[in-house]
């Protein structure tokens, strides 16, 4: 498989080096534009200021005190910074340096002006000014030392900024190692989920960076991706265990009242039977699709303010009846303050109502059973509580998953879906559903903590 660019780390060093030498090429041409710009500015400035000073002093003080002057300062500074020298109108050298002697005078301003010294040539950028006596005062400074400033200042700049490359490259590399080495392990454990090991997961540090970060979201994906998928092998599984019963006695019945050798009686009890195993498997069907929609979020589109206290009430009224053929009591318990909630009514219905009807199948006769709301924070816990024998506690979590009915509970009719249910409407409202000993009994908690 063909590796991408960006993903060998010699070939971006290579990338970063050129872009790095190319950098450095421009900043060196712009320092350099721009160093010889500031120098021919300072240069221009200070010959001006001196010119100015030295045509000032002949005008003021005379030409004797120009020549004391030009003398004096050729005398201590020669050859260092600027040069001075003052010639006649036939260009011989009257003070200062004697280098510009025979130069002929061209006009005033700036000039480069080429000399001799002991038999090599030498540049002069040279500014002419004319006094009002008829000499000519130059000030001038040697090319040499123009360009040994700014070769210094190019060498300089230049060292710093091959630093600042190397300093560039390496933390690039650094950065470009880290960035493909967290990449590549979020890379690895798609390939070993892709290769079918759904229990990958992607590697994370305690650093809590932001690939962490990712990697911690995309696990939490992962898992319920995982679930979701157990989900569908378990409801796949349940349906082709669980349905093929009726579905076989839906057959056999309907084979029966085909018969031609069967009283119309027999025939009517056989259609009959039939259509009764049909609407046990229809409703287990649609219990599967009410957990599954609850369980994927689908039905959080239809929230509504609810009042828990309303909706158990009229529960408990439909639930009534129910109770007393089964000889049990029910103890309706509300809340005094009853603020609603954001939840999906139907959905919530059923879920305290398969509740109350796992108590009345199991408690048995004589139970009471207690249906109570408390409040807690924003949301509100729905209690069903029985005085029958209850439920193992290491049976509690596994009761709540599709289509699992205790040894006990097999004799009685059901899908296995009533606690699934209710589960998921716990989940739904942010919630959960908590199966405890009630001593005796069973005590169910369906939490709702809907999300501000």
């Amino acid at each position: 498989m063909t590796r991408h660019f960006w993903a060998s780390p010699w070939k971006l060093a290579m990338l970063l080096i050129g872009a790095s030498i190319l950098s450095l090429a421009v900043a060196l041409f712009v320092i350099d534009r721009m160093g010889e710009s500031i120098i021919d500015a300072q240069a221009s400035a200070a010959a001006a200021a001196e010119q100015s000073y030295m045509i000032k002093l002949a005008r003021e003080e005379g030409l004797a005190a120009l020549v004391a002057t030009l003398n004096r300062r050729e005398r201590l500074h020669g050859g260092a910074g600027f040069r001075y020298a003052l010639t006649d109108a036939r260009g011989y050298a009257i003070a200062g340096a004697s280098d510009f002697e025979g130069t002929k005078n061209q006009g005033q301003g700036w000039k480069v002006v080429v000399s001799q010294d002991r038999g090599k040539q030498k540049v002069w950028h040279v500014l002419v000014g004319a006094l009002p006596t008829g000499q000519s005062l130059y000030i001038a400074q040697d090319s040499e030392q123009r360009t040994a400033f700014r070769q210094a200042i190019i060498q300089a700049s230049a060292i710093a900024l091959i630093f600042e490359c190397l300093a560039c490259v390496a933390a690039g590399l650094l950065l470009s190692g880290y960035l493909l080495r967290r990449a590549g392990n979020i890379r690895r454990t798609a390939e070993q989920i892709a290769g079918g090991n759904l229990n990958a997961r992607i590697e994370v540090g305690p650093g809590g960076d932001v690939f962490d970060r990712l990697g911690t979201a995309l696990n939490a994906m992962l898992s319920r991706i995982e679930e979701l998928m157990t989900g569908m092998r378990t409801i796949t599984d349940s349906l082709a265990h669980d349905l093929r019963r009726p579905f076989t006695y839906v057959q056999y019945a309907l084979d029966h009242a085909a018969s031609p050798d069967v009283s119309e009686g027999e025939r009517q009890d056989a259609i009959a039977e039939a259509k009764q195993h049909t609407e046990s498997a229809l409703a287990t069907f649609t219990a599967l699709l009410d957990v599954a929609r609850a369980e994927a979020g689908l039905s959080a589109e239809t929230m509504a303010d609810v009042r828990v206290s309303v909706l158990l009430t009229d529960v408990a009224e439909l639930f009534e009846p129910m109770f007393e053929d089964a000889r049990q009591k029910l103890v309706l318990v509300l809340a005094e303050h009853d603020a609603p909630i954001r939840a999906h009514q139907l959905l919530l219905r059923q879920a305290v109502g398969n509740l109350l009807h796992n108590a009345a199948s199991h408690a048995g006769e004589g139970a009471v059973i207690t249906l109570s709301q408390v409040p807690a924070g924003n949301g509100v816990d729905i209690i069903v509580a029985d005085t029958g024998p209850g439920i193992p506690e290491g049976d509690r979590g596994r009761v709540q998953q599709r289509f699992v009915k205790l040894d006990s509970a097999r004799s009685t009719p059901g899908s296995g879906l009533g606690l699934a249910i209710a589960a998921a409407c716990a989940k739904l409202h942010g919630g959960s559903l908590v199966l405890e000993d009630n001593a005796p009994g069973l005590r169910a908690i369906l939490q709702l903590r809907p999300r501000e």
